[in-house]
């Protein structure tokens, strides 16, 4: 019979940062009752047997390609071994870059669109504070409207980007002036 093939996936993304929080999962597709063995560049990690491969607090040392493969317990069967995944880990802390459309000033009642633009990979919540607000808005995505803005909309806004638990966040945006005029 074929071997059931095992493939890794990784959470939040295959490039993180210094600190963030990483999950390597095993998936077998088919049967249960596997033992997990875990390599880093081919070579075997002893303290990796579980279907999940956390680092709590990654660092350049945990960078590499990862595979996984099964077997089960009586030994006769085991999986093909996983495609490798490739985590990449940057010490840089990245900030992103704000900007909005329209560019300038804002007329009273139109909308007001800003982009948090970010060139990292992907599992971003985005995070939107004005120079007046003691708390920060929330979106799923890098997009945040302003409906129907009034002169009272009008200030500095940053941006800055978080992910993971307990969450990583960016740097903050340089401030951008949303002006809305009569």
């Amino acid at each position: 019979t074929e071997r059931p093939k095992a493939t890794v996936n990784v959470q939040p993304a295959g490039h993180v940062f210094i600190r963030e929080r990483v999950t390597l999962t095993c998936g077998i597709e088919s049967g249960d009752d596997w033992n997990y063995e875990w390599y880093k560049n081919n070579n075997l990690l002893r303290d990796a047997q579980r279907k999940k491969y956390e680092i709590s607090n990654v660092d350049q040392t945990h960078a590499g390609d990862y595979t996984c493969k099964g077997t089960q317990s009586t030994g006769r069967i085991y999986t093909h071994t996983s495609a490798a995944v490739t985590l990449t880990v940057s010490a840089v802390k990245v900030k992103p870059t704000i900007t909005s459309n329209p560019e300038g000033a804002a007329l009273t009642g139109n909308t007001v669109t800003l982009y948090c633009k970010l060139h990292q990979s992907a599992g971003w919540t985005f995070y939107w504070s004005k120079h007046t607000q003691s708390s920060e808005n929330e979106t799923i995505t890098n997009v945040y409207t302003i409906s129907s803005v009034s002169p009272s909309d009008g200030g500095q806004y940053r941006c800055r980007a978080g992910r993971g638990n307990p969450v990583y966040y960016t740097h903050y945006s340089d401030a951008l002036w949303v002006n809305v005029t009569g």
